[in-house]
């Protein structure tokens, strides 16, 4: 199996680096723009975060080269490594990133920090950074499909964030096959061990761990030259021998180019896990007739879920991060509130005293029998019980936001300018221009396009 995993990654390794433009879909490319602005959104919207804000005088390295823009932190450039440091940490703090459906992993997060640092600093064409953008994202989600854990005791931002910006990065730069391999092989062995746990307990280093990885990756390709690589079976001696995870044989080099990862994408509008999301969407259908009735009279909020959320049950989080992974704080306040956007989960949010009240009426259980087939595999029923006897339920089959209930691009956009228009008012027009893929602006660098949506109104 070792050596199985090696050929197919060789061969997903020689089709990243080899394709051609033209064999990329024009669907592909589209998801793409928004892929990239939606993240870049979530950047931006993270900088009012107070512990977010306390954090990033700490970030990245004083000085210099002017190379990349940190989306947080308007101003002056900084060098690429520390552009790609901030980005990737403010880009998963608020938790409205996108993300893979097929399996945990946050695509986008793991290739855009080191790709939009290194294109800014290169002065790169935007039709390039597409191209890479989407061939990489397709190379990342297959090693994620490729290597199964058993359980599921990790975070995937630990796992591939270091391998997908090394062959993002590998991509950009136009290395050989054999390069990227050895960039790739050797991004793997520097993976952290990301604690899934760590999540729903509030622990904010949690936060860094994309950060580190996309570093990491960066300098497996600049140390690559000097001979510090990998081997094409480092993946497996890591996925499974370290880790103890399984390799599914052929979703490394299966069917390549005959259908494409970005398109399988969710969006995320509710600033919490997706694992939640479904329960989440069921409270905010019942919404309306509960706070008619009045939300004091709620004596237990009962959430049958799928397997993914039952941990996710801490009742007293302690901070934002431990907010967004607790399936009582995220019922609760979006009873109070009527939705579930960042301000939902944010930093005053967790002190509130009516969303304090509900949390610890919250209870989980399984889904009862088998969780139903993709795309209803993260199903959630919820019933409100009130203190009269009377009760209210919703069933949510599959959040908004993936590929059977998407939301249309009208709305993405209005997420992305939401969140930018404070500090970036041209962004969100941009980046509806750019969906159409105008051949002038595709042409541009994208040092340029940045220096027109980060410009003073």
């Amino acid at each position: 199996m070792r050596e199985t995993s090696a050929q197919e990654m060789g061969a997903l390794i020689d089709w990243a680096t080899s394709i051609s433009p033209q064999d990329v879909p024009e669907a592909a490319l589209r998801r793409a723009v928004l892929v990239l602005f939606d993240d870049i959104a979530a950047m931006v919207g993270a900088a009012a975060e107070p512990e977010f804000q306390r954090l990033l005088p700490r970030l990245g390295v004083p000085g210099g080269p002017q190379e990349g823009t940190a989306f947080a932190r308007p101003g002056p450039r900084t060098d690429r490594r520390s552009a790609a440091q901030i980005n990737a940490v403010s880009a998963n703090w608020l938790e409205l990133d996108e993300g893979y459906r097929t399996t945990p992993c946050h695509a986008g997060l793991y290739l855009l920090p080191a790709l939009l640092a290194e294109a800014e600093a290169a002065g790169t064409r935007f039709a390039d950074v597409l191209h890479a953008l989407v061939v990489g994202y397709e190379a990342i989600t297959r090693i994620a499909r490729a290597f199964a854990q058993q359980p599921p005791v990790m975070q995937s931002h630990g796992r591939f964030a270091a391998v997908g910006a090394a062959i993002v990065v590998a991509l950009h730069r136009r290395l050989s096959a054999a390069q990227a391999m050895d960039a790739a092989s050797a991004a793997v062995t520097l993976i952290g061990p990301s604690p899934r746990n760590h999540l729903a307990l509030g622990a904010l280093v949690r936060n860094v761990w994309a950060a580190m990885g996309a570093q990491a990756g960066m300098l497996a390709v600049d140390w690559a030259d000097a001979g510090i690589t990998g081997s094409p079976g480092s993946f497996f001696d890591v996925y499974c021998t370290v880790l103890r995870g399984r390799f599914v044989e052929g979703a490394l080099s299966a069917g390549l180019g005959e259908a494409w990862a970005i398109l399988d994408g969710y969006t995320k509008m509710y600033a919490c896990c997706q694992h939640l999301h479904a329960a989440v969407e069921a409270v905010l259908e019942l919404y309306p007739t509960a706070a008619a009735r009045g939300l004091d009279g709620i004596v237990a909020i009962d959430v049958a879920t799928h397997d993914l959320a039952l941990p996710l049950q801490n009742a007293q989080p302690r901070n934002t991060l431990a907010a967004k992974f607790s399936m009582a704080h995220a019922l609760a306040a979006a009873l109070v509130t009527g939705e579930a956007g960042a301000p939902a989960f944010a930093s005053f949010s967790i002190g509130d005293v009516r969303v304090d009240a509900l949390r610890p009426k919250v209870t989980i259980r399984p889904w009862p029998g088998p969780v139903p087939a993709p795309p209803h595999d993260r199903p959630a029923q919820v019933t409100l019980r009130f203190a009269d006897g009377t009760t209210l339920e919703a069933t949510c089959l599959s959040a908004r936001g993936g590929i059977d209930r998407p939301f249309p691009d009208a709305q993405r956009l209005e997420k992305i300018s939401a969140l930018t228009v404070a500090t970036y008012p041209h962004l969100g027009r941009l980046a509806e221009a750019m969906i159409a893929l105008p051949a002038a602006q595709m042409q541009r660098p994208w040092r340029d396009i940045v220096e027109e949506f980060t410009a003073p109104a």
